[in-house]
């Protein structure tokens, strides 16, 4: 039987869990509600980036068996009608690619099954409405029994555009809201929504960087630099994006991606979880019967 997930209390706003993941899913008494005079909470001060497996051996077992577990949880979404959609924030460099791929590993590749869906900066098309229609183009948004995976998502308005100045600060305020009721919206359609923060320290980034600049100069970028000399107001976005938007139907995980291995393994970890208590009462898939 997989073993449940523990919640340990780290304040009044955030659980930490037995896999080292930090949790946060308030209650909020309707998708409206909010916060605007309450103290902040430091989130990310919270991260623990000295988790680690070090063994390789220990590494590739402990993935194989969430990768087992993840694709028969998956199996179960369309008879019990419901999708899920997975969401990766995080500082440059922190393995938002590479946590996607060890998913769709664990799918088999099941393109009928899995989609990832980069975000990158918006089309003048899609400047001229408003920021959250993007995300329903394209197939974007998973039919029943589906799985969509976003590296970056609606919660960009939050950091990029938020640090940049892109928006007013009145329109900023109202995002957050807005993101609240659209997750909801979504989680009442059927949507199973786990989102992620991918944290690393600012001089295991460096390294990342100096190894891409190397040896994979297609993924460095100037945008790389420049969000580095944001770090701490990225963090503090960060924070009260966590505090406003973290919600028990759509929960943030902070999990440390200083060691890959952790993080990955982590990722599917909490994935599983998640899947396991909103399926538990979901029917079993049917087995296609073979013509004789």
């Amino acid at each position: 039987m997989a073993k449940k997930q523990i919640h340990k209390p780290i304040g009044d706003k955030v659980t930490r869990l037995d896999n080292g993941a930090i949790k946060v899913a308030r209650h909020f008494h309707s998708p409206t509600d909010d916060f605007h005079d309450e103290k902040g909470f430091d989130y990310l001060g919270e991260v623990d980036h000295k988790l680690a497996i070090d063994s390789k051996k220990k590494y590739k077992k402990a993935l194989a068996k969430r990768e087992i577990e993840l694709n028969k949880l998956v199996r179960k979404l369309e008879a019990s009608g419901r999708a899920l959609i997975v969401v990766f924030q995080g500082r440059d460099g922190a393995g938002k690619s590479g946590a996607t791929a060890r998913i769709v590993e664990a799918l088999g590749f099941d393109m009928s099954v899995f989609q990832g869906v980069p975000i990158k900066k918006p089309t003048e098309e899609e400047r001229a409405h408003p920021y959250l229609w993007r995300f329903f183009r394209n197939d974007r948004m998973p039919a029943k029994g589906q799985m969509r995976v976003f590296d970056r998502s609606w919660a960009e308005r939050l950091l990029v555009e938020r640090v940049k100045k892109l928006a007013s600060p009145e329109d900023l305020d109202k995002s957050y809201t807005e993101i609240r009721t659209f997750e909801w919206l979504l989680e009442q359609q059927g949507c199973i929504v786990v989102k992620f923060w991918l944290d690393i320290t600012k001089d295991e980034q460096w390294k990342r960087f100096e190894d891409r600049r190397k040896n994979k100069q297609w993924k460095f970028t100037p945008d790389d630099l420049e969000a580095r000399e944001h770090w701490d107001e990225y963090t503090a976005c960060a924070n009260e994006m966590f505090l406003r938007t973290g919600t028990d139907y759509a929960p943030w995980f902070i999990i440390s991606s200083e060691d890959k291995r952790y993080s990955r393994v982590t990722v599917l970890d909490v994935i599983n979880s998640e899947l396991r208590a909103a399926l538990k009462d979901a029917p079993k898939p049917k087995k296609d019967k073979a013509k004789k």
